[in-house]
Formats: structure tokens, sequence, C-alpha cells
């Protein structure tokens, strides 16, 4: 099987979502946008964030932090939403979520161990080092709520 070769594609922070008490930093990926161009849109965005909303009783089965982040991935071949939150110290818990490519944005649960692709890596990477260096290190959450990937091509 042949391997694309990596292209840079645009992230941006979206939003912090306050959702039931929770906060959650929002991220979106485009493989397409340009800087000219609407970065993702707005039914998209709308339609992660009710997901995300609508299964907030998977982070109530584990004590958290009330704050995590959540990626939103309008790639080459389908529209994936991670969310991650953060519980006991250290650990990150996840659910996933996909979209058909084309068509109005529906999310459902992923029926694969999916984790992240190589570009959703980059904002998880990003996130586990601002916990590292903010609440891990002593400083407030709203240090860390605070701390967002730059805007770019990563």
């Amino acid at each position: 099987m042949l391997i694309p070769l990596y292209t840079p594609r645009h992230f941006r922070g979206l939003s912090t979502w306050h959702i039931s008490g929770g906060r959650i930093k929002a991220y979106g990926i485009s493989a397409h946008a340009s800087e000219k161009d609407q970065f993702l849109q707005p039914e998209l965005i709308t339609a992660a964030r009710s997901f995300v909303e609508a299964n907030l009783s998977r982070m109530e089965v584990t004590p958290h932090y009330s704050a995590g982040f959540a990626v939103l991935h309008h790639g080459s071949s389908a529209k994936t939403l991670l969310t991650q939150w953060w519980v006991n110290e250290c650990v990150c818990m996840q659910f996933a979520a996909q979209s058909d490519y084309s068509g109005q944005p529906s999310f459902s649960f992923t029926k694969s161990d999916l984790m992240a692709c190589a570009y959703e890596l980059v904002a998880i990477d990003f996130e586990r080092r601002a916990w590292v260096s903010t609440v891990m290190s002593g400083r407030p959450m709203e240090a860390y709520l605070e701390s967002w990937l730059p805007h770019g091509l990563y």
C-alpha cells in the first residue's frame, strides 16, 4: 500500500466549549482550507459540539477535572472528532467519532479502535505538553485552559 506524502494542514483553535460545567478546548484541522477560505463549515463545528454535549455521560463514569480538548478534523477522506478529558492526575481519556466525508455532518462513534492520525497527534502532543507544563507543574487550571497550539500549518 502506497503511503501519501505528509502535506501540512491548517490548524486553528476554534473556541473553548463550556458544556455542563466543563471546559473543552476545541481545535480544528482542515486538509482543504487556505488562509483566505472559510476554515471549517459552521454546520460541521455545530454538529461536533452537539455530539460532544450529547455524549458527556461517557466522561462522568470517571472522576475528572472538567477540562479537556477536542480535535475536529476535516481530512481527505473523513470528518473525525476526537474528544479527550483529563482524569487521575495524568491520564487522558478519549472517545472518537466520525461523519461521512460528504453531505451534512452527522457524527457517530467509531466502530474501530481509532486513536488518531498523524495530523491529529500534533494537537494531542501539544495538549500533553501543556498539561505537564501547567497543571502538573503546580500552576492553576486556568493556565492550562489558556494554552493553545498556535494557528498555522503543521
